[in-house]
Protein backbone atom coordinates (compact mmCIF):
# COMPACT_ATOMS: atom_id res chain seq x y z
CA UNK A 1 0.00 0.00 0.00
CA UNK A 2 3.05 2.21 0.75
CA UNK A 3 4.94 1.77 -2.56
CA UNK A 4 1.40 2.25 -3.90
CA UNK A 5 1.06 5.81 -2.45
CA UNK A 6 4.55 6.58 -3.13
CA UNK A 7 4.34 5.78 -6.82
CA UNK A 8 1.21 7.92 -7.62
CA UNK A 9 3.19 10.69 -5.76
CA UNK A 10 5.77 9.79 -8.32
CA UNK A 11 3.37 10.43 -11.77
CA UNK A 12 1.78 13.40 -10.19
CA UNK A 13 5.42 15.06 -9.71
CA UNK A 14 6.54 13.35 -12.97
CA UNK A 15 9.60 11.76 -11.49
CA UNK A 16 11.06 8.23 -10.66
CA UNK A 17 10.77 6.79 -7.42
CA UNK A 18 13.26 4.19 -6.65
CA UNK A 19 12.10 0.70 -5.72
CA UNK A 20 8.43 1.75 -6.94
CA UNK A 21 8.23 3.68 -10.41
CA UNK A 22 5.45 5.83 -10.91
CA UNK A 23 1.65 4.72 -10.75
CA UNK A 24 -1.30 6.75 -12.95
CA UNK A 25 -4.76 6.67 -10.81
CA UNK A 26 -7.53 5.46 -12.99
CA UNK A 27 -10.49 3.28 -12.94
CA UNK A 28 -8.79 0.00 -11.57
CA UNK A 29 -7.09 1.88 -9.24
CA UNK A 30 -10.22 3.76 -7.79
CA UNK A 31 -12.33 -0.51 -7.77
CA UNK A 32 -8.99 -1.74 -5.84
CA UNK A 33 -9.50 0.95 -3.26
CA UNK A 34 -13.44 0.68 -2.52
CA UNK A 35 -13.29 -3.01 -2.81
CA UNK A 36 -10.36 -2.64 0.34
CA UNK A 37 -12.86 0.12 2.44
CA UNK A 38 -15.63 -2.66 1.94
CA UNK A 39 -13.74 -4.97 3.55
CA UNK A 40 -12.93 -2.79 5.94
CA UNK A 41 -16.68 -1.69 6.72
CA UNK A 42 -17.23 -5.76 7.06
CA UNK A 43 -14.77 -5.70 9.72
CA UNK A 44 -16.28 -3.26 11.33
CA UNK A 45 -19.62 -4.23 11.93
CA UNK A 46 -17.82 -7.66 13.02
CA UNK A 47 -15.83 -5.33 14.91
CA UNK A 48 -19.43 -3.97 16.43
CA UNK A 49 -21.14 -6.25 17.28
CA UNK A 50 -17.82 -8.35 19.73
CA UNK A 51 -17.20 -5.11 21.53
CA UNK A 52 -18.26 -2.82 23.66
CA UNK A 53 -19.51 0.67 22.34
CA UNK A 54 -16.46 1.87 24.19
CA UNK A 55 -13.71 -0.21 22.42
CA UNK A 56 -15.52 0.12 19.10
CA UNK A 57 -14.50 3.93 18.95
CA UNK A 58 -10.98 2.67 17.87
CA UNK A 59 -9.83 0.62 15.08
CA UNK A 60 -7.84 -2.98 16.00
CA UNK A 61 -4.18 -2.49 15.78
CA UNK A 62 -4.26 -5.04 12.69
CA UNK A 63 -6.43 -2.24 10.87
CA UNK A 64 -5.29 0.90 11.98
CA UNK A 65 -2.41 1.39 9.84
CA UNK A 66 -4.05 0.10 6.67
CA UNK A 67 -6.61 2.94 7.59
CA UNK A 68 -3.81 5.47 7.34
CA UNK A 69 -2.32 4.13 4.14
CA UNK A 70 -5.67 4.00 1.98
CA UNK A 71 -6.59 7.61 3.61
CA UNK A 72 -3.29 8.39 1.70
CA UNK A 73 -3.97 6.45 -1.21
CA UNK A 74 -6.97 8.33 -1.87
CA UNK A 75 -5.39 11.41 -1.54
CA UNK A 76 -2.73 11.05 -3.81
CA UNK A 77 -4.84 9.46 -6.27
CA UNK A 78 -7.52 12.31 -6.13
CA UNK A 79 -5.11 15.08 -6.76
CA UNK A 80 -3.51 13.19 -9.26
CA UNK A 81 -6.61 13.35 -11.08
CA UNK A 82 -7.54 16.87 -10.69
CA UNK A 83 -4.75 17.75 -12.91
CA UNK A 84 -7.04 16.10 -15.48
CA UNK A 85 -9.69 18.40 -14.69
CA UNK A 86 -8.09 21.74 -16.68
CA UNK A 87 -10.13 22.32 -19.76
CA UNK A 88 -6.69 23.49 -21.60
CA UNK A 89 -4.86 20.33 -21.03
CA UNK A 90 -7.46 17.55 -22.44
CA UNK A 91 -10.52 18.36 -23.27
CA UNK A 92 -14.32 17.66 -22.21
CA UNK A 93 -14.52 14.17 -22.52
CA UNK A 94 -11.29 13.33 -19.84
CA UNK A 95 -12.88 16.36 -17.96
CA UNK A 96 -16.02 14.10 -17.79
CA UNK A 97 -13.80 10.74 -16.77
CA UNK A 98 -11.72 13.26 -13.90
CA UNK A 99 -15.07 14.05 -12.63
CA UNK A 100 -16.07 10.58 -12.25
CA UNK A 101 -13.59 9.03 -10.43
CA UNK A 102 -12.70 12.07 -8.33
CA UNK A 103 -16.50 12.21 -7.33
CA UNK A 104 -16.18 7.79 -6.64
CA UNK A 105 -13.02 8.79 -4.73
CA UNK A 106 -14.93 11.27 -2.29
CA UNK A 107 -17.74 8.72 -1.75
CA UNK A 108 -15.64 5.93 -0.59
CA UNK A 109 -13.29 8.34 1.86
CA UNK A 110 -17.11 9.11 3.13
CA UNK A 111 -17.52 5.09 3.71
CA UNK A 112 -14.71 4.65 5.78
CA UNK A 113 -15.31 3.19 9.14
CA UNK A 114 -13.10 4.88 11.56
CA UNK A 115 -12.56 7.97 9.58
CA UNK A 116 -10.37 9.88 11.71
CA UNK A 117 -7.85 7.53 11.46
CA UNK A 118 -7.47 8.19 7.46
CA UNK A 119 -7.34 12.21 7.91
CA UNK A 120 -5.62 12.34 3.93
CA UNK A 121 -8.87 10.56 2.99
CA UNK A 122 -10.03 14.62 3.37
CA UNK A 123 -8.35 15.48 0.51
CA UNK A 124 -10.73 13.48 -1.83
CA UNK A 125 -13.74 16.00 -1.02
CA UNK A 126 -11.28 18.51 -1.69
CA UNK A 127 -10.89 17.67 -5.01
CA UNK A 128 -13.84 17.08 -5.89
CA UNK A 129 -15.02 20.33 -5.10
CA UNK A 130 -11.95 22.26 -7.10
CA UNK A 131 -13.38 19.82 -9.82
CA UNK A 132 -17.27 21.11 -9.42
CA UNK A 133 -15.51 24.14 -9.60
CA UNK A 134 -13.65 23.91 -12.76
CA UNK A 135 -16.73 23.38 -14.63
CA UNK A 136 -17.12 27.86 -14.47
CA UNK A 137 -21.01 27.70 -13.70
CA UNK A 138 -22.84 29.18 -10.95
CA UNK A 139 -24.49 25.59 -10.20
CA UNK A 140 -20.70 24.19 -10.18
CA UNK A 141 -19.44 26.95 -7.79
CA UNK A 142 -22.38 26.41 -5.07
CA UNK A 143 -21.19 22.33 -5.41
CA UNK A 144 -17.53 23.47 -4.56
CA UNK A 145 -18.44 25.91 -1.49
CA UNK A 146 -21.06 23.24 -0.28
CA UNK A 147 -17.97 20.22 -0.48
CA UNK A 148 -15.70 22.24 0.80
CA UNK A 149 -17.49 23.57 3.90
CA UNK A 150 -18.83 19.72 4.12
CA UNK A 151 -14.77 18.75 4.37
CA UNK A 152 -14.21 21.48 7.39
CA UNK A 153 -16.77 19.90 9.32
CA UNK A 154 -15.56 16.60 8.94
CA UNK A 155 -12.26 17.75 10.01
CA UNK A 156 -13.86 19.74 12.93
CA UNK A 157 -15.81 16.01 14.09
CA UNK A 158 -12.45 13.63 13.68
CA UNK A 159 -10.55 16.52 15.93
CA UNK A 160 -13.56 15.75 18.54
CA UNK A 161 -13.58 11.79 18.28
CA UNK A 162 -9.98 11.82 19.24
CA UNK A 163 -9.97 14.10 22.22
CA UNK A 164 -7.26 13.53 24.32
CA UNK A 165 -6.58 9.65 23.79
CA UNK A 166 -3.29 8.92 24.22
CA UNK A 167 -1.27 7.53 21.05
CA UNK A 168 -3.10 9.85 18.57
CA UNK A 169 -0.24 11.72 17.45
CA UNK A 170 0.15 11.09 14.04
CA UNK A 171 -3.44 11.10 13.12
CA UNK A 172 -3.85 14.68 14.92
CA UNK A 173 -0.68 15.75 12.83
CA UNK A 174 -2.60 14.00 9.91
CA UNK A 175 -5.54 16.38 10.41
CA UNK A 176 -3.58 19.33 10.94
CA UNK A 177 -1.63 18.64 7.55
CA UNK A 178 -4.66 18.09 5.68
CA UNK A 179 -6.79 21.21 7.06
CA UNK A 180 -3.62 23.44 5.75
CA UNK A 181 -5.09 22.03 2.50
CA UNK A 182 -8.61 21.96 2.74
CA UNK A 183 -8.58 26.00 3.12
CA UNK A 184 -6.16 26.51 0.60
CA UNK A 185 -8.50 24.76 -1.93
CA UNK A 186 -11.62 26.62 -0.53
CA UNK A 187 -9.73 29.88 -0.63
CA UNK A 188 -8.32 29.10 -4.00
CA UNK A 189 -11.95 28.16 -5.08
CA UNK A 190 -13.05 31.83 -3.99
CA UNK A 191 -10.49 33.73 -6.32
CA UNK A 192 -11.83 31.35 -9.16
CA UNK A 193 -15.11 32.25 -8.90
CA UNK A 194 -14.10 35.93 -8.72
CA UNK A 195 -12.20 35.57 -10.89
CA UNK A 196 -14.49 33.85 -13.33
CA UNK A 197 -17.19 35.97 -12.84
CA UNK A 198 -15.52 39.05 -12.90
CA UNK A 199 -13.77 38.61 -16.19
CA UNK A 200 -16.92 36.67 -18.02
CA UNK A 201 -19.20 39.19 -16.91
CA UNK A 202 -19.75 40.56 -20.26
CA UNK A 203 -20.29 37.38 -21.86
CA UNK A 204 -22.67 36.18 -20.34
CA UNK A 205 -24.90 39.60 -20.05
CA UNK A 206 -24.34 39.26 -24.06
CA UNK A 207 -25.90 35.46 -24.19
CA UNK A 208 -29.32 34.79 -25.62
CA UNK A 209 -31.48 34.77 -22.15
CA UNK A 210 -32.29 31.01 -22.47
CA UNK A 211 -28.19 30.61 -22.25
CA UNK A 212 -27.36 33.46 -19.38
CA UNK A 213 -26.15 32.40 -15.84
CA UNK A 214 -26.72 35.54 -14.75
CA UNK A 215 -27.95 39.12 -16.35
CA UNK A 216 -26.84 42.36 -15.49
CA UNK A 217 -29.64 42.72 -13.24
CA UNK A 218 -28.10 40.07 -10.66
CA UNK A 219 -24.86 42.14 -10.37
CA UNK A 220 -25.47 43.30 -6.64
CA UNK A 221 -26.37 39.66 -5.58
CA UNK A 222 -22.92 38.52 -7.22
CA UNK A 223 -21.29 41.62 -5.14
CA UNK A 224 -22.85 40.61 -2.56
CA UNK A 225 -22.20 36.62 -2.82
CA UNK A 226 -18.11 37.27 -4.09
CA UNK A 227 -17.65 39.83 -1.36
CA UNK A 228 -18.58 36.89 1.14
CA UNK A 229 -17.01 34.20 0.12
CA UNK A 230 -13.57 36.32 -0.68
CA UNK A 231 -13.79 37.36 3.11
CA UNK A 232 -13.60 33.67 4.40
CA UNK A 233 -11.31 32.90 1.60
CA UNK A 234 -8.81 35.75 3.31
CA UNK A 235 -9.82 34.63 6.80
CA UNK A 236 -9.15 31.08 5.98
CA UNK A 237 -6.52 31.78 4.20
CA UNK A 238 -4.30 33.18 7.21
CA UNK A 239 -5.82 30.31 9.03
CA UNK A 240 -3.84 27.97 7.39
CA UNK A 241 -0.86 29.98 7.35
CA UNK A 242 -1.11 30.30 11.33
CA UNK A 243 -1.48 26.23 11.06
CA UNK A 244 1.74 26.03 8.78
CA UNK A 245 3.72 27.97 11.51
CA UNK A 246 2.81 25.68 14.40
CA UNK A 247 3.55 22.64 12.67
CA UNK A 248 7.07 24.16 11.47
CA UNK A 249 7.26 25.25 15.15
CA UNK A 250 6.30 21.96 16.57
CA UNK A 251 7.62 19.14 13.86
CA UNK A 252 9.29 20.99 11.56
CA UNK A 253 8.62 21.06 7.66
CA UNK A 254 9.50 18.07 5.83
CA UNK A 255 11.29 18.09 2.23
CA UNK A 256 9.29 15.63 0.41
CA UNK A 257 5.93 14.14 1.23
CA UNK A 258 5.95 10.44 2.96
CA UNK A 259 3.83 8.21 5.33
CA UNK A 260 4.59 10.48 7.80
CA UNK A 261 4.09 13.92 6.87
CA UNK A 262 2.27 16.06 4.35
CA UNK A 263 3.54 19.53 5.03
CA UNK A 264 6.43 20.93 2.72
CA UNK A 265 8.87 23.37 4.10
CA UNK A 266 7.56 25.34 0.90
CA UNK A 267 4.28 25.06 2.43
CA UNK A 268 4.01 28.59 3.37
CA UNK A 269 3.65 29.70 -0.63
CA UNK A 270 0.46 28.56 -1.59
CA UNK A 271 -1.39 30.25 1.33
CA UNK A 272 0.41 33.43 1.14
CA UNK A 273 -0.55 33.06 -2.98
CA UNK A 274 -3.77 32.02 -2.19
CA UNK A 275 -4.55 34.97 0.30
CA UNK A 276 -2.87 37.64 -0.86
CA UNK A 277 -4.71 36.88 -4.38
CA UNK A 278 -8.30 36.95 -2.32
CA UNK A 279 -7.59 39.93 -0.53
CA UNK A 280 -6.69 42.11 -4.12
CA UNK A 281 -9.89 40.50 -5.43
CA UNK A 282 -11.81 42.11 -2.41
CA UNK A 283 -10.68 45.59 -1.79
CA UNK A 284 -12.68 47.33 -4.82
CA UNK A 285 -15.42 45.01 -4.12
CA UNK A 286 -15.66 46.40 -0.90
CA UNK A 287 -16.91 50.17 -2.32
CA UNK A 288 -19.67 48.39 -3.91
CA UNK A 289 -20.78 46.88 -0.82
CA UNK A 290 -20.74 50.61 0.85
CA UNK A 291 -22.87 52.02 -2.16
CA UNK A 292 -25.53 49.60 -1.44
CA UNK A 293 -25.11 50.88 1.87
CA UNK A 294 -24.41 47.14 3.53
CA UNK A 295 -22.32 46.90 6.45
CA UNK A 296 -18.45 45.96 6.39
CA UNK A 297 -19.78 43.76 9.74
CA UNK A 298 -18.70 44.11 13.64
CA UNK A 299 -15.42 43.92 13.11
CA UNK A 300 -14.89 47.23 11.47
CA UNK A 301 -16.52 50.82 12.61
CA UNK A 302 -16.61 51.55 9.22
CA UNK A 303 -15.60 50.78 5.33
CA UNK A 304 -12.44 52.82 5.43
CA UNK A 305 -11.15 50.85 8.48
CA UNK A 306 -12.31 47.85 6.54
CA UNK A 307 -10.03 48.71 3.61
CA UNK A 308 -6.93 49.56 5.63
CA UNK A 309 -7.38 45.66 7.31
CA UNK A 310 -7.61 44.29 3.88
CA UNK A 311 -4.19 45.79 2.82
CA UNK A 312 -2.54 44.95 6.01
CA UNK A 313 -3.58 41.76 5.33
CA UNK A 314 -2.82 41.65 1.86
CA UNK A 315 0.83 42.83 2.18
CA UNK A 316 1.13 40.35 5.18
CA UNK A 317 0.05 37.00 3.10
CA UNK A 318 2.49 38.73 0.22
CA UNK A 319 5.12 38.00 2.79
CA UNK A 320 4.55 34.44 3.59
CA UNK A 321 5.20 33.89 0.19
CA UNK A 322 8.95 35.76 0.32
CA UNK A 323 9.85 33.95 3.56
CA UNK A 324 13.02 32.82 3.25
CA UNK A 325 13.29 28.77 3.02
CA UNK A 326 16.80 26.95 3.16
CA UNK A 327 18.14 23.67 1.86
CA UNK A 328 20.11 21.08 3.80
CA UNK A 329 23.10 23.18 2.31
CA UNK A 330 21.67 26.63 3.68
CA UNK A 331 21.02 27.55 -0.28
CA UNK A 332 17.86 29.31 -0.71
CA UNK A 333 15.02 27.43 -2.03
CA UNK A 334 13.98 29.12 -5.58
CA UNK A 335 10.45 29.99 -6.08
CA UNK A 336 8.92 27.56 -8.99
CA UNK A 337 7.87 28.73 -12.37
CA UNK A 338 4.07 29.22 -11.16
CA UNK A 339 4.81 30.74 -7.29
CA UNK A 340 6.84 33.47 -9.74
CA UNK A 341 4.45 33.87 -11.75
CA UNK A 342 2.18 34.72 -9.08
CA UNK A 343 4.47 37.14 -7.51
CA UNK A 344 4.68 39.17 -10.88
CA UNK A 345 0.23 38.88 -10.79
CA UNK A 346 0.03 39.70 -7.29
CA UNK A 347 2.34 42.90 -7.39
CA UNK A 348 0.78 44.28 -11.08
CA UNK A 349 -2.56 43.87 -9.03
CA UNK A 350 -1.21 45.35 -6.08
CA UNK A 351 0.48 48.59 -8.18
CA UNK A 352 -2.73 49.15 -10.09
CA UNK A 353 -5.65 49.55 -7.43
CA UNK A 354 -2.91 50.23 -4.56
CA UNK A 355 -0.92 53.54 -7.13
CA UNK A 356 2.63 53.93 -4.53
CA UNK A 357 2.10 50.59 -2.20
CA UNK A 358 5.22 50.34 -0.17
CA UNK A 359 5.79 46.66 -1.03
CA UNK A 360 9.75 45.40 -0.95
CA UNK A 361 10.72 42.33 -2.07
CA UNK A 362 13.83 40.71 -1.34
CA UNK A 363 13.70 38.34 -4.41
CA UNK A 364 15.86 38.42 -7.42
CA UNK A 365 14.43 36.39 -10.33
CA UNK A 366 13.25 39.55 -11.98
CA UNK A 367 14.36 42.67 -12.86
CA UNK A 368 10.72 43.95 -11.65
CA UNK A 369 11.55 43.23 -8.28
CA UNK A 370 13.69 46.21 -7.63
CA UNK A 371 10.40 48.31 -8.30
CA UNK A 372 9.21 49.68 -5.19
CA UNK A 373 7.05 51.84 -4.64
CA UNK A 374 4.32 50.33 -6.98
CA UNK A 375 4.35 52.91 -9.57
CA UNK A 376 3.40 53.70 -13.17
CA UNK A 377 6.85 52.15 -14.22
CA UNK A 378 6.97 48.92 -12.03
CA UNK A 379 3.15 48.31 -13.73
CA UNK A 380 4.91 48.51 -17.40
CA UNK A 381 8.01 46.32 -16.17
CA UNK A 382 5.74 44.03 -14.49
CA UNK A 383 3.08 44.13 -17.39
CA UNK A 384 6.69 43.49 -19.88
CA UNK A 385 7.97 40.60 -17.73
CA UNK A 386 4.07 39.00 -17.81
CA UNK A 387 4.00 39.75 -21.74
CA UNK A 388 7.45 37.97 -22.37
CA UNK A 389 7.00 34.87 -24.33
CA UNK A 390 8.87 31.10 -24.25
CA UNK A 391 10.18 29.02 -26.49
CA UNK A 392 6.72 27.46 -26.99
CA UNK A 393 5.21 30.98 -27.74
CA UNK A 394 3.51 30.87 -24.49
CA UNK A 395 3.35 34.53 -22.26
CA UNK A 396 5.02 33.90 -18.65
CA UNK A 397 1.38 34.87 -17.50
CA UNK A 398 -1.77 36.62 -17.48
CA UNK A 399 -3.30 38.91 -15.28
CA UNK A 400 -6.44 37.42 -13.55
CA UNK A 401 -8.91 39.47 -12.53
CA UNK A 402 -7.50 43.49 -12.52
CA UNK A 403 -7.07 42.64 -16.58
CA UNK A 404 -9.62 40.90 -17.51
CA UNK A 405 -12.64 42.33 -15.70
CA UNK A 406 -16.20 43.20 -17.11
CA UNK A 407 -18.13 43.61 -14.28
CA UNK A 408 -19.18 46.99 -13.91
CA UNK A 409 -18.91 47.10 -10.51
CA UNK A 410 -15.85 45.46 -10.13
CA UNK A 411 -14.60 48.22 -12.70
CA UNK A 412 -16.10 50.99 -10.29
CA UNK A 413 -14.34 49.72 -7.89
CA UNK A 414 -11.21 49.61 -9.47
CA UNK A 415 -11.47 53.73 -10.20
CA UNK A 416 -12.34 54.03 -6.56
CA UNK A 417 -9.19 52.52 -5.36
CA UNK A 418 -7.19 54.16 -7.69
CA UNK A 419 -8.96 57.82 -6.75
CA UNK A 420 -8.73 57.23 -3.15
CA UNK A 421 -4.94 57.02 -4.22
CA UNK A 422 -5.25 60.48 -5.81
CA UNK A 423 -4.44 58.22 -9.53
CA UNK A 424 -7.96 59.05 -11.87
CA UNK A 425 -6.70 57.64 -14.75
CA UNK A 426 -4.68 55.55 -16.30
CA UNK A 427 -6.61 52.02 -15.67
CA UNK A 428 -8.56 52.08 -18.95
CA UNK A 429 -5.19 52.69 -20.92
CA UNK A 430 -3.34 50.17 -19.48
CA UNK A 431 -5.72 47.47 -20.25
CA UNK A 432 -6.26 48.76 -24.13
CA UNK A 433 -2.21 48.79 -23.94
CA UNK A 434 -1.81 45.05 -22.76
CA UNK A 435 -5.06 43.02 -24.14
CA UNK A 436 -2.63 40.44 -24.99
CA UNK A 437 -2.01 40.05 -21.34
CA UNK A 438 -6.39 39.02 -20.64
CA UNK A 439 -6.96 36.08 -19.67
CA UNK A 440 -9.47 35.30 -22.36
CA UNK A 441 -7.97 37.19 -25.46
CA UNK A 442 -8.19 34.15 -27.45
CA UNK A 443 -11.48 33.94 -27.40
CA UNK A 444 -13.53 35.25 -30.64
CA UNK A 445 -14.80 39.23 -30.32
CA UNK A 446 -12.82 39.38 -26.25
CA UNK A 447 -11.61 42.38 -27.34
CA UNK A 448 -14.76 44.30 -28.46
CA UNK A 449 -16.27 43.22 -25.53
CA UNK A 450 -13.33 44.57 -23.33
CA UNK A 451 -13.97 47.86 -25.07
CA UNK A 452 -17.47 47.68 -24.28
CA UNK A 453 -17.16 46.83 -20.86
CA UNK A 454 -14.45 49.77 -20.57
CA UNK A 455 -16.40 52.50 -22.42
CA UNK A 456 -18.78 53.32 -19.59
CA UNK A 457 -15.77 52.57 -17.05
Amino acid sequence: MEAICRALRAESERREEPDVGRRAADEALVEAIEREVREYREWYAKHRASESIEDSVEPPDELRERLWLIGWMIYEASWQIVQWARPEDEGAEINVRAARLVRQLAEIAGMLPWPHFAPRALGAIRAHALVSSKRDTAQGYNEAFLLHKDARERYERYIENHGRAPGREQELLGLEEIFVQLVLAETGTACRTAERIIGRWQEEIEKDEREQQWTADDEEHWVEMLYRQLSLGVVIGEEALDRVAEVERAYGLAKRVDRSRLTLRTAFRNPGIMTARAALHLLPLTYEMEALGLSPGSDYEDWAEAREATIRRFVKAYQAIEKEILDEQGNPVPLITDHRRSVAQLRLNAALVLPGLDLPSALTFADFLERNPLDDEAVEALSNWLAEVDSAGKINGNTNAIGSATMPAFLRGVAACRAERGVSVGYQEWRQSWLKLDRYIADDGRAERVARALADY
